[in-house]
């Protein structure tokens, strides 16, 4: 009897409660948002300048290029991008943010082939190069500004950021072996992380007291440092070693839709 009068207590209070979340837009605390739209490399990252890029051979008899410095040109494309943004209301104005996501770049490698081509006396030569993918989590703090039912917002984060290794290689396309021989990083391939900043500007529309649509500018920035130990595979010696920097620079644009509970 006890446990029956216990629960139906339990279920008239959360009837209630909901009901009054429902009809309280003051209530309304915690905010998500899911977005989704374009990736523009923009800096060193988004230059595609092979001629600037490349690394030499010290001492070589023939001259030869053992990599690009991506800390010149990433030859990173347009790609895409996906957010999860949880925002939670302190005042009118100032919110605790989070943002988490992921965004893709694919590879400008036409140039740097026909570089390498040219290098070696117009001998063909091919660079294929895995995308450049990235995972983020970046908490922050943001300036909202009401007006009717627009909201425009003004965000600042930071944290941490997660890139795949940035692998390519040289197909040797004038050698005589079938598979051709290919010049590449032999080696670990670990992902690589590094500290991330940024900010973003938001402008929301509110269809309903829960509902809202709106658009994301988002840049941020990040440096991966990694080590490249290419040499012609299979079995070719010495290995030429170098370090690097990925400086990956986007912005990131797109669509959103969001609920407030």
């Amino acid at each position: 009897m006890r446990k029956t009068f216990f629960l139906r207590n339990i279920i008239i209070l959360s009837l209630m409660t909901f009901n009054a979340l429902g009809q309280s837009d003051k209530s309304t605390k915690l905010d998500i948002s899911i977005s989704g739209g374009l990736s523009l490399p923009v800096g060193s990252y988004g230059k595609k300048s092979p001629s600037k890029s490349a690394i030499y051979v010290e001492g070589a008899p023939v001259l030869t290029v053992k990599g690009f410095a991506k800390d010149r040109s990433g030859f990173a494309k347009t790609g895409y991008c996906y957010n999860l943004e949880i925002k939670y209301k302190l005042t009118t104005s100032l919110r605790l943010l989070l943002f988490t996501g992921t965004y893709s770049n694919t590879v400008e490698t036409d140039g740097m082939s026909d570089f390498l081509t040219q290098v070696k006396d117009n001998r063909e030569t091919k660079v294929e190069e895995d995308d450049y993918s990235f995972l983020y989590f970046t908490p922050g703090i943001g300036y909202y500004y009401s007006l009717n039912k627009f909201e425009l917002g003004l965000n600042l984060f930071m944290g941490y950021s997660i890139s795949s290794f940035p692998y390519y290689k040289f197909i040797l396309l004038y050698t005589t072996v079938d598979p051709p021989i290919i010049f590449a990083h032999d080696g670990p391939e670990p992902d690589l992380g590094a500290f991330t900043l940024g900010t973003s500007l938001s402008a929301t529309y509110n269809i309903s007291s829960r509902f809202r649509i709106g658009i994301d500018i988002l840049y941020q920035r990040a440096n991966f440092a990694y080590n490249m130990s290419p040499r012609s595979i299979p079995g070719g010696n010495p290995v030429f070693d170098f370090s690097d920097i990925l400086k990956a620079r986007v912005i990131n644009t797109g669509l959103k839709i969001g609920y407030s509970f």
